[in-house]
């Protein structure tokens, strides 16, 4: 790799937080351009910046790109660091989050599963980051048409996380919204009516009137169900690509 490479990626970094994702990702591109392609020669440096180039790739509407990059950064960070690292977890659940956008359901139903395991040991199960990996996991789980399994996680995930954070954090909010959304694609139209009303009324007791959550929740609220959800309550025998 050439010298200076982590500064190149704290550069990159910069340009995500001040919302230039164009800037990031065709600087991280320009410098992985030369890149050794094996992970097995990858150093903790090429490692961060395929997982950033990853992240900005999805980020960007761009899932297809973003899948070789992050499954190098995740090879290479559980070479480098081992599987219960915070970066290799990190890693995992930005591969999942690719291979879900890419329609590999299976595969990335697998790794958000691994992803919960591991951030379970580290921070417990009622952390911010184990419920939104499970919020993840249930989308999936939707995707592939376990619509039971994927509800009940939701409903689950939701509830203990306004047990322990309360009904105005964003995260919950948005769990609740994705959750109607989910009950009103499988013909739960009561409940899914009374949960995308709550998650407005606390978008509206909680958030500022201009938050783009609560635009979201309120288009949302409006959408029609899909006619195209099948719920199979088992993977699909066609729904996933391969991985």
């Amino acid at each position: 790799m050439p010298s200076g490479f982590g500064d190149l990626t704290d550069q990159a970094h910069h340009l995500v937080s001040s919302g230039d994702l164009v800037g990031a990702q065709r600087l991280l591109s320009d410098a992985l351009t030369d890149a050794d392609p094996r992970p097995a020669n990858a150093t903790p440096e090429l490692a961060e910046a395929a997982s950033l180039q990853a992240r900005v790739l999805v980020a960007l509407g761009e899932p297809h790109s973003a899948r070789g990059w992050a499954a190098f950064a995740y090879a290479a960070t559980t070479r480098l660091h081992g599987r219960s690292d915070p970066r290799t977890v990190a890693a995992a659940a930005t591969l999942a989050a690719v291979l879900h956008r890419v329609g590999s359901h299976s595969r990335a139903a697998r790794l958000y599963q691994e992803v919960i395991i591991e951030l379970t040991a580290q921070d417990g199960p009622e952390s911010l980051r184990v419920l939104a990996a499970h919020a993840d996991l249930a989308t999936v789980e939707y995707a592939r048409g376990q619509c039971t399994v994927a509800r009940d996680r939701l409903q689950d995930a939701w509830e203990l996380h306004r047990e322990v954070y309360g009904d105005g954090h964003p995260s919950g909010i948005k769990m609740l919204a994705r959750l109607g959304a989910m009950q009103r694609d499988c013909g739960q139209f009561t409940e899914a009516h009374d949960n995308l009303a709550l998650a407005r009324e606390l978008c509206r007791q909680h958030l500022a009137a201009d938050d783009p959550l609560a635009a979201q929740v309120a288009a949302l609220a409006r959408a029609a169900a899909n006619p195209d959800h099948v719920c199979a309550d088992e993977p699909s025998a066609h729904g996933d690509a391969p991985t």
